[in-house]
Parts: structure tokens; sequence; C-alpha cells
């Protein structure tokens, strides 16, 4: 994980169990899980009389950084030992390091969820299914004798959500499809080319 120096500082701090007591680091921690949940709000994180003794400056920037850690590790989807290894490496207790641990495990599939909803990104198509139907004849004419191919895309959305898209199609509007992809990637290599 990618994150600035500011916000390992903040990391940092909720180390030193000196300038950050206990029911200070547990109010911290509740506070930026639940606010990136919109269930409180960054004034909460001042209400509590047990951050009154605390330095507002390095509370607001451990606050902040944390915010940080949590929406990162959720973006690129970091499993419980990664986030464990990275608070080690910043000195934090083996004591905060399950804490925080619980409170991934309680609120990972909520905020992961939440992020899902604020970006926009459309689901992977992660398999391909196609069938060649035949149409003889209908109701108005006695021969027809059309191809039609039936397409099948299953889908991929966060957390493992498949979903289905289906479409008919004839052989004309597929070698349509495939050369406006192609066009398509072709545009996308150009540009990388580019930059």
């Amino acid at each position: 994980m990618n994150l600035s120096e500011d916000v390992l500082k903040g990391i940092e701090t909720l180390s030193d169990e000196k300038l950050i007591n206990d029911s200070v680091f547990k109010h911290i921690i509740d506070t930026c899980f639940l606010v990136i949940l919109k269930k409180k709000t960054e004034s909460d994180l001042f209400d509590n009389k047990a951050v009154s003794g605390v330095d507002t400056i390095a509370l607001k920037q451990t606050y902040s950084a944390f915010i940080v850690f949590i929406l990162e590790s959720m973006k690129i989807n970091y499993d419980l030992s990664s986030i464990s290894d990275l608070l080690e490496e910043h000195k934090l207790s083996n004591n905060r390091i399950d804490f925080i641990s619980n409170y991934f495990k309680e609120y990972r599939i909520a905020i992961r969820k939440h992020l899902s909803v604020t970006n926009f990104h459309f689901p992977h198509i992660i398999d391909v299914n196609w069938r060649l139907d035949l149409f003889m004849k209908s109701n108005a004419v006695e021969k027809l004798n059309t191809p039609v191919y039936l397409i099948n895309l299953t889908t991929e959305q966060e957390e493992n959500v498949k979903g289905k898209v289906q479409f008919a199609a004839t052989l004309d509007q597929l070698q349509d499809l495939v050369f406006k992809l192609r066009d398509a990637q072709k545009q996308i290599e150009r540009s990388s080319i580019k930059s």
C-alpha cells in the first residue's frame, strides 16, 4: 500500500500510548469507522470528554491519517494479516492491532459496499457463453433462415456479486460490435503511448 508520510506519521502517533491512551485510541478508531459509514460525524470525535486532554493537532492528524488508511485498505481489499503487518511495522502494540483488526472484520463488507456505491465503475466480464439459433420461419413470412446469436455475459461487481447480461444479435450486429471494440482498444493503446 502506498501511503504518504503524513499518513504514516499519523498511524505512528496511534502507537504513542502516552499521548493517546486506550480510551482515546478506542474512541478514534470507533469514530473513524462510523464516520466512513456516515453513522457519526467528524464533530463526534471532539465531543467525547476522553479527548479533552489530547493535543488537538495530534488528534486531527491521527484521525485523518487513519481515515485514509481505512479507505486505502478497503480500496485495494487488503487482507487482515497485511493490515496487521503494516500496523506492526509502525510500532502499534498487539492489543491495539487486535482492536483495529476486529473493527476491520466487523465493518469490511459494509464499508466496501458503501465505497462501491460512491464510486463509479462498470462490472467486469468474467465469462461469455453464446449460442447460434436459426430462425426458419415466422408468422408473417414462410421462409426466413436468419441466424441469430444469443450472447450471455457473466459479470462480477464488488464483493463477488455476479450478474448476467443477455442479448441477441444478428451476424451484422456482432461484426459491428467487434469492430467497435477493436476501435476502442486502438484508442486506448494510442492514449497510453502518448502518456
